[in-house]
């Protein structure tokens, strides 16, 4: 990607200064900082749509109904090639202060309660695909206790949502006691608990952390809500080490 190559979209009305590589690579685009006379922006090229959730068109409608909603950067542009988006200045944190966690988690709870219709996300499915992939022992294992996990969770009730799929640290970008989520293209609809469940595993919660996390998403916990959160955590946790040996 150059400059030059920018320019023949015609996207920016400010002339165009800089285009360098962003520190924080992801698996499925190369990331550029844009600089221009008014701002900046961020250039995803994607080098894979393999692996992503949904599809490129769904993730960037997704964006601007989250950006309606102060939950993420602006979108601008996007064709099957790239994306452009509205650069958010910030830090990554992988630990969290109690008003930094009850931010994320009402950030959240906002993304939730976003209304689109969409294929639900198959989490049956995937461990599949990687039984047929991953014959190792370490993944028979973590394939065989994820089958156990959610064979469990047939009996708690569905709770299904807009869900981003990929809270890491990576993607949650701090500034001013202000939170934005960047990179949607695992979004689609999952349980609830997917995502407060990554929450707790991505940012290492401890038990009076995970009860903040619930307590400021539901108000009142039940042992329920303790019970299948256990359950998403071991699930989210096996899926990311699966995901890692396959990509390896």
């Amino acid at each position: 990607m150059t400059i030059e190559e920018l320019e023949t979209y015609n996207i920016f009305k400010e002339k165009l200064l800089s285009l360098e590589l962003l520190k924080n690579q992801g698996f499925n685009n190369i990331s550029y900082l844009l600089k221009t006379s008014i701002n900046s922006y961020v250039i995803r090229v994607f080098k894979s749509n393999s692996s992503v959730n949904i599809s490129r068109e769904f993730e960037f409608k997704i964006q601007k109904l989250a950006y309606k909603k102060d939950i993420c950067s602006k979108p601008i542009f996007l064709n099957n090639k790239f994306m452009v988006y509205e650069y958010q200045k910030g830090f990554h944190k992988t630990k969290l202060k109690t008003h930094e966690l009850k931010t994320l988690v009402l950030k959240i709870k906002k993304l939730h309660q976003i209304k689109i219709k969409t294929i639900s996300y198959n989490i049956k499915k995937d461990l599949l695909s990687y039984k047929k992939i991953l014959k190792d022992e370490k993944s028979q294992k973590l394939l065989q206790n994820s089958f156990k996990n959610l064979n469990i969770l047939k009996k708690y009730k569905k709770e299904l949502v807009l869900t981003h799929h990929d809270l890491n640290p990576k993607n949650i970008i701090f500034r001013n006691n202000k939170i934005k989520i960047i990179d949607w293209e695992y979004v689609g609809t999952n349980d609830k608990f997917f995502d407060l469940a990554s929450v707790c595993i991505e940012f290492s919660l401890n038990n009076i952390e995970e009860k903040i996390l619930l307590k400021t998403y539901l108000k009142k916990i039940k042992k329920n809500d303790i019970k299948k959160l256990e359950l998403y955590k071991k699930i989210y946790k096996n899926l990311c080490t699966l995901w890692f040996i396959n990509y390896e």
